[in-house]
């Protein structure tokens, strides 16, 4: 397990507050890219829904803290890695345009 699962896996009552939190609150618009999430798809379909942490966990940012979180695609989360958010938006353009879906 990598420092930053650990991390959230420390305390899992937290992280899973702040995940239904942001269930039920946000827009289901990917942070990322800008398109729409089907809540209905399940991980680990690669369009289904992901929460991204804003500051990444490996660069000092918290997986309880509900204004460093937000929602994205799994795809999207996952290339976008530990990327700071500017970097993120930087490549929106690059997300959609090797979208094949």
């Amino acid at each position: 397990m990598t420092d930053a699962n650990s991390c959230r896996a420390a305390n899992g009552h937290r992280r899973r507050e702040v995940v239904r939190w942001l269930k039920a609150t946000g827009d289901h618009v990917c942070h990322i890219c800008g398109m729409p999430i089907d809540m209905a798809l399940r991980y680990p379909d690669p369009l289904s829904w992901s929460c991204d942490e804003l500051v990444p966990v490996s660069r000092g940012g918290s997986p309880y803290d509900r204004d460093n979180v937000a929602e994205a695609h799994l795809v999207c989360n996952e290339r976008r890695g530990n990327s700071m958010p500017a970097d993120s938006v930087a490549s929106r353009g690059e997300i959609r345009r090797s979208r094949a879906w």
